[in-house]
């Protein structure tokens, strides 16, 4: 049968029933489950496990041990529970460091990720539960179990190169997160509606991030308006010259449209373009770099670096502001933003990839720290 943990969620802080259960291992613990535990959390876990030991420990010897009180009651002392809010923060905190660091993790860590929203979702305040009782029966020695905590808590809080060495044999989804069992998601219905809207989204991105047509559609534009002002011109020409007989006032007129674009192009619209940049365009992010391991990545704990509109430069846009991220070249990604945001940078909002990095991992990265925004 093996030891058993369980990363359950419900809308009560007590253990959940099996209905309840997002994630099970049998033997081991899943790293994953321990990014939502913040150090604050970790202490209270701590000093309650080990008040429930200090009532336990005076009767080791007896042999009818687990009917006691006392047994019960640090079993139960064994589950950690922690309320979504407070998870979902220690994420926030966390997650930016370890994928920059160590973006090979974010494939697995993003569809772990999808698993516990389906569960999460299914409550107005939900608590997230670590059934680890049965893990505690291969030490029976609360300080080794605690120990064993604290090593995967700390690849989370201190994410460091030795730390996240031991992983490397272990990167497949379920060592981990875990087995998944995802609760019923949504009716078919909204699944389809929620795919279109995202389908549409991706396709106007690609369409604003055509070049060669946006480039084709404006010769013929240009083509358009110069007959046009031809017409007009030799309107105004031969409508002078009848009227008035006199040539240089017909001149005049067949100049007048070219001097008024003239005045347009050279006065006013300068002006106006630079009134709509200053309103449109993000404002600068000050960015605490974060330190990686291999290559330049652009996580960073504010948000994503993209190219700025003249290409000479960057501006971070907020993990809030962030929808979607999609591979555009194997060294490029396009960010999908939220309509209310998407005034505020040029289109198409790119990210360059660095050549020792993967675009998959990055995009699973962002795409991972940019939904917990909506959690």
């Amino acid at each position: 049968m093996g030891n058993r943990t369980f990363l359950s969620v419900n809308a009560e802080a007590a253990e959940g029933q099996y209905e309840d259960v997002a994630f099970e291992t049998n033997n081991f613990l899943a790293p994953f489950w321990f990014s939502l535990a913040s150090q604050e959390q970790y202490q209270g876990y701590h000093e309650r496990l080990l008040t429930a030991w200090n009532a336990v420990e005076p009767h080791l010897e007896d042999e009818e041990l687990e009917e006691r009180p006392e047994w019960e009651a640090f079993a139960r002392a064994l589950s950690w529970h922690i309320p979504w809010g407070e998870a979902v923060q220690q994420l926030r905190q966390c997650l930016p460091v370890v994928l920059a660091r160590f973006p090979a993790l974010a494939p697995h860590l993003s569809e772990w990720l999808e698993t516990l929203f389906t569960h999460i979702k299914a409550h107005r305040f939900p608590v997230v539960h670590l059934e680890l009782a049965q893990y505690f029966h291969f030490y029976m020695d609360p300080q080794q179990y605690l120990e064993e905590i604290e090593r995967f808590l700390h690849l989370w809080w201190y994410p460091d190169e030795m730390g996240f060495a031991g992983w490397e044999d272990k990167m497949n989804p379920y060592l981990m997160g875990g087995e998944h069992l995802p609760k019923e998601e949504q009716d078919a219905a909204g699944r389809n509606k929620d795919e279109a809207m995202m389908t549409a989204k991706i396709a106007e991105t690609e369409v604003h991030h055509s070049v060669p047509s946006k480039k084709q559609s404006s010769k013929r534009l240009e083509k358009l308006y110069i007959w046009l002002l031809s017409i007009l011109s030799g309107a105004l020409f031969l409508g002078a010259l009848l009227l008035t007989a006199n040539m240089w006032l017909a001149v005049l007129a067949f100049l007048l449209p070219a001097i008024c674009i003239f005045v347009w192009e050279l006065l006013i619209r300068p002006r106006k373009n630079r009134s709509v940049q200053n309103e449109s365009l993000a404002p600068p992010i000050v960015i605490d770099k974060i330190a990686y391991y291999e290559g330049a990545s652009p996580i960073n704990f504010e948000g994503v670096e993209v190219v700025n509109a003249d290409t000479t430069g960057s501006v971070t846009v907020p993990w809030h502001h962030v929808m979607q991220a999609q591979i555009s070249l194997p060294n490029q990604i396009i960010l999908i933003l939220h309509t209310e945001f998407e005034s505020l940078y040029p289109s198409p909002v790119v990210v360059n990839i660095d050549d020792n990095l993967s675009a998959d991992y990055i995009a699973s990265a962002i795409n991972s720290i940019a939904g917990l925004s909506r959690h």
